[in-house]
């Protein structure tokens, strides 16, 4: 299953079947869904393929929690990615990590799945686990930004 549109529309019926209403984005390639969290703040979760291993699919459930400047650690200081290590002992079924998007580096909460093996609870959960991760991070912070 290694088609992208084939993933997406994969994990937005086993999102439907959780329900959880999203929208399929091709480009640049991701199913995206919003969750409305206590203290009237929300995180946006993005779901999308990641290369697989053998003939399974993967996926990577995250959510951005920080936006920073580009370049190595530019943006962030030794401090606060200390915080973020010890951040993922302590976070259950998530953890964090830099991404880049071509546009801008954020940090983000994620956690990767089997695309065969996933069933609806579990996507649930991990959609809820990472922006449940993401929204804590973010409130840490001061922030509500995504």
């Amino acid at each position: 299953m290694s088609n992208l549109n084939t993933v997406l529309q994969r994990v937005a019926d086993i999102a439907k079947q959780a329900g959880i209403s999203g929208d399929i984005h091709p480009q640049p390639g991701y199913f995206v869904a919003g969750f409305e969290l206590p203290e009237q703040r929300s995180q946006i979760v993005y779901v999308r393929p990641k290369a697989g291993v053998e003939d399974h699919s993967l996926i990577t459930v995250f959510s951005p929690c920080h936006v920073f400047k580009r370049g190595f650690l530019s943006g962030i200081g030794k401090s606060q990615c200390i915080e973020l290590l010890q951040l993922n002992e302590k976070q259950p079924f998530a953890r964090f990590g830099m991404w880049d998007d071509g546009k801008e580096q954020m940090i983000v909460a994620s956690v990767d799945h089997l695309l065969e093996t996933l069933d609806p609870s579990e996507l649930r959960s991990a959609m809820w686990y990472v922006a449940m991760a993401a929204d804590q991070y973010e409130k840490q912070h001061g922030k509500d930004d995504f």
